[in-house]
C-alpha cells in the first residue's frame, strides 16, 4: 500500500524504485554488516540523482522539489535506508547556503554539493548537547581576519569523507554562529567511527576542533544567526529522517505480507487464516500511510519556503513510530525466521529503532510539538 500521487511523481517513483532495486539494494547487507562508508554506494546514490533532485537547474539540479525528493528517498530507503541517508547532510548544507549564504559561498560550494562531487558534514551534536543546541560549548573566537574554533563534536556522519563541514559554535554566551570549515584545515581531527546498532555505513565519528582557523568569509550569515540557521536545517533533516522511516515501514509491510501469503497453516496461508495477523498488518499499514501523508505535507510547506517546526517534529515522531510498529509486526508475522539474517526483517527492525532515537529522540519531538501548540494557543488568546 502507498499513497497515490500525480502521474509525474508516480513515474519518478517507478524509475527510482527500479534503479534502487538494481544498484543500492544489493549493497545494503554488506554496508550494514561492515559498518563502513561505501564509495560504491555513494556512486549509486549519485547515479539515481538524489543529490540533484530538490535543486533548481541554475544550481546544477534537476529542477525538482522537496516533494519529489521525499518520493524518491522513500523508494531508495525501501531498498537500503543507509543509502537514503548518504546525500542528506550535503543537501542540507547546500540548502542552508542557498538560504543564508553569500553569493561567493554559493558559487564555491553549492554546485559541487548538488552534483555529488563534494560531501559535506553537519556538525551540531556534541558529547553533552544531545538534541539541545543551547548546550553547545564549542567556541568561535575572533582571530584577526577570521575565527578560531575550539571544541568537540560527536556522532558526525561522513566526518572522514567530507570536504567541508558546517560547524555550529558559540560566538557569545547567548548566540551561535554557523561556520564553513575546510576539513583539511589544521586542527580538524577525526576519531574512529562508533559501532552502532544500525546505519553504521555513515561512519558517525567524534571530531575535535583544536583552534581550527576559519576565514571571515567562512561565516554563514552573521555571528548571531546560528540558531536560526540550525533550526531551518534540522527541520529538513527531520523530514528526511521521517521519509526514510516511511520507506523502512513500507518494506517491512511488504516482507510481512509476502510471508503471510506463502506460509501456510493446514493448507491455508496464515495471512488469510488468522485475524490476529491481519490486525497487526492493518494497524501498521494505517500508521504508515498516515506518516507518508504528513511527510508529503511537510515537503509541500518546505517547497513554499514556510517554517515547519511543529510539522517536521510531528512527521519525525509519527513516522518513527510507524517504522517501529511495521517492523515489529513483520517480526511477529515471520516468527523465528524474522530474527535470522536470512531475511531482511531483522535489519529493518534495527534500522527502525535507529530513527526512534537519532536526530532527536521521540520525547524531544513531543516537546517541540507541545511548545508550538501552546504558542498557538497563547497567540490565539491574545488576539481575542
Amino acid at each position: 500500500m502507498r499513497l497515490r500521487l500525480d502521474s509525474e511523481l508516480e513515474d519518478l517513483r517507478a524509475t527510482v524504485d527500479n534503479h534502487a532495486k538494481r544498484t543500492v539494494g544489493p549493497l545494503a547487507e554488506k554496508v550494514d554488516r561492515t559498518q563502513s562508508f561505501s564509495r560504491e554506494l555513494w556512486a549509486a546514490v549519485r547515479e539515481i540523482g538524489l543529490t540533484r533532485l530538490p535543486f533548481a537547474e541554475e544550481h546544477g539540479g534537476d529542477g525538482g522539489t522537496v516533494r519529489a525528493y521525499v518520493v524518491a528517498t522513500r523508494e531508495v530507503a525501501r531498498h537500503c535506508p543507509v543509502a537514503a541517508l548518504y546525500p542528506g547532510t550535503s543537501i542540507q548544507v547546500a540548502m542552508t547556503l542557498l538560504d543564508h549564504g553569500t553569493p561567493e559561498q554559493i558559487a564555491q560550494y553549492v554546485p559541487g554539493l548538488v552534483a555529488g562531487d563534494v560531501i559535506a558534514s553537519w556538525a551540531f551534536t556534541e558529547p553533552g548537547t544531545g538534541s539541545d543546541p543551547r548546550q553547545i560549548v564549542t567556541r568561535a573566537e575572533p582571530n584577526g581576519s577570521g575565527w578560531r574554533l575550539t571544541g568537540a563534536k560527536q556522532f558526525i556522519s561522513f566526518a572522514a569523507q567530507a570536504t567541508v563541514a558546517l560547524v555550529f559554535a558559540r560566538t557569545s554566551e547567548t548566540t551561535l554562529g554557523a561556520f564553513l570549515v575546510d576539513t583539511s584545515a589544521s586542527g580538524w581531527e577525526v576519531g574512529p567511527p562508533s559501532e552502532v546498532l544500525s546505519m553504521g555505513g555513515t561512519e558517525a565519528r567524534p571530531v575535535t576542533l583544536d583552534a581550527v582557523r576559519v576565514p571571515h568569509d567562512g561565516l554563514v550569515g552573521t555571528a548571531e544567526d546560528g540558531f536560526g540557521v540550525m533550526i531551518a536545517g534540522e527541520a529538513f533533516g527531520k523530514v528526511r529522517a521521517a521519509t526514510i522511516s516511511v520507506g523502512i515501514a513500507a518494506r517491512a509491510l511488504e516482507e510481512a505480507s509476502a510471508y503471510a501469503l506463502t506460509r501456510g497453516h493446514r493448507g491455508t496461508p496464515i495471512g488469510r487464516k488468522f485475524p490476529t495477523i491481519q490486525a497487526l498488518l492493518g494497524r501498521a499499514a494505517a500508521s504508515t500511510l498516515s506518516a507518508e501523508s504528513l511527510v508529503l505535507t511537510c515537503a509541500d510547506l518546505l517547497d513554499r519556503h514556510l517554517p515547519v517546526p511543529a510539522e517536521a517534529a510531528s512527521a519525525r515522531l509519527v513516522a518513527g513510530r510507524a517504522a517501529k510498529e511495521a517492523s515489529a509486526a513483520a517480526l511477529h508475522v515471520c516468527g523465528a525466521y524474522g530474527l535470522t539474517r536470512e531475511m531482511i526483517v531483522e535489519r529493518l527492525y534495527r534500522e527502525a529503532v535507529f530513527f526512534d532515537v537519532s536526530q532527536g529522540v521521540s520525547e524531544i519531538q513531543q516537546i517541540i510539538v507541545a511548545r508550538e501548540l501552546l504558542a498557538d494557543a497563547t497567540r490565539g488568546g491574545k488576539s481575542q
